[in-house]
């Protein structure tokens, strides 16, 4: 499943694909689309983290991140991507079934006028992209 979202001056994408019994890849991208032929970013040392909820609450454990004062340059040719691979406990999957589950993508960055703490999202239907029978 890809999904993308333009937020902004930036398009997001999420492509999710299952890479064994209850694991799952995500490929999380940014591309900028604005009007320059590319712009620079600063993060931490991820710029993405993908979350997956059951009725709002994250259904993942805790996890932490550095501040680590990276930089990146966007172009509005290439994609910047992060590979996660996560892998569910048959207790998470349970959660998800029969709820309104979703994937979160969270893009954490400072780029042209945004602050450090801004934020882009995008919400997909986790029933849709996890919960679906493989063919």
């Amino acid at each position: 499943m890809t999904a993308t979202k333009q937020v902004g001056e930036y398009l997001l994408r999420l492509v999710v694909q299952p890479a064994g019994k209850n694991t799952y890849m995500f490929h999380s991208g940014i591309k900028y689309v604005g009007t320059d032929t590319s712009h620079t970013i600063a993060h931490s040392k991820h710029v993405f983290m993908v979350d997956i909820q059951a009725n709002g609450e994250s259904i993942l454990p805790p996890r932490t991140t550095t501040n680590i004062g990276l930089t990146t340059e966007l172009t509005n040719e290439d994609w910047y991507t992060e590979p996660y691979e996560i892998t569910l406990t048959q207790a998470q999957l349970e959660k998800m079934d029969g709820s309104e589950a979703n994937i979160v993508l969270h893009a954490y960055f400072q780029g042209g006028q945004s602050g450090y703490e801004d934020e882009k999202k995008m919400i997909l239907s986790g029933s849709q992209a996890l919960l679906q029978e493989e063919e």
